[in-house]
């Protein structure tokens, strides 16, 4: 019983994880398609690999995606993803889906 209830509450959490990246993929700038190199003017080195992940995480659980909230998210930049919100929000939607932390997914060697 246990069991079937803990995988009814994970199916519901990743309905609302798909529901919520559904929207944000309805509602994203029109600049996360075309930038390679998204909003330098707010870089920060020291946070480039997780500020952009925690703050979609406050999105998600606020459930805001309006265009304006993402466009003023800080830049998602390392050196595979070059900057672009969209691998972020993939390997964010991944972790998520597979009940893993975001650093587990998001993560290389150079």
């Amino acid at each position: 019983m246990y069991i079937a209830i803990q995988l009814k509450g994970e199916t519901m959490k990743n309905d609302e994880t798909l529901n919520f990246v559904k929207q944000v993929l309805e509602n994203m700038p029109k600049s996360w398609l075309t930038l390679t190199t998204h909003r330098l003017d707010i870089y920060n080195e020291k946070l480039a690999k997780v500020e952009f992940l925690e703050k979609l995480e406050v999105l998600s659980k606020e459930n805001n995606c309006n265009v304006q909230t993402l466009s003023e998210l800080p830049t998602a930049f390392d050196y595979i993803r070059l900057g672009h919100p969209l691998s972020c929000l993939l390997e964010w939607t991944i972790a998520k889906l597979s009940n893993l932390p975001s650093n587990n997914v998001i993560s290389f060697s150079s």
